[in-house]
């Protein structure tokens, strides 16, 4: 497996796009495609934020992605940088993909010289992400959902 960023990899970005509209496709807002590849292309920088880091195989296939942006949640916008997009192929999640993708952003931010990364995200990864070492910071309501919102110093 390797980790690059998909800036230079372009035509991932559809790839990356399909696995993030399979997962998240029914927020309102959010249904059509279209609207994935878009955002999935205007988050893949390279040098500044948003940039994005996809895993693929030998074959060239994406199996994983994931972002860090300026901010993610507009609740939040007093911190920066943000974890966001944070996918992993269904049929290949829990065998390592994700915590090399977010060792990879967290080294890319420490070399940024940001002290800490935030990530807001629901009940299923939370579990994930303090496996990844990350710490609960708090948790609100928004938009009939809980949300989670967790960091880690860099």
């Amino acid at each position: 497996m390797t980790v690059a960023p998909l800036a230079d990899h372009p035509q991932l970005i559809t790839a990356v796009a399909r696995m993030r509209w399979q997962e998240w496709g029914d927020e309102p807002g959010r249904e059509q495609l279209a609207w994935w590849v878009d955002v999935t292309r205007l988050e893949a920088g390279r040098d500044r934020l948003p940039v994005t880091w996809v895993a693929f195989d030998e074959r060239g296939e994406a199996l994983g992605a994931v972002g860090l942006a300026e901010y993610d949640i507009d609740e939040r916008r007093d911190r920066s940088p943000w974890l966001v997009g944070m996918i992993v192929r269904a049929d290949l999640r829990r065998h390592g993909i994700g915590r090399r993708l977010v060792a990879t952003l967290e080294d890319w931010a420490r070399a940024q010289a940001y002290a800490r990364a935030w990530v807001a995200t629901g009940d299923p990864a939370v579990g994930f992400y303090q496996a990844c070492g990350w710490e609960l910071h708090e948790t609100f309501e928004r938009a009939d959902e809980t949300t989670t919102v967790l960091s880690r110093r860099l």
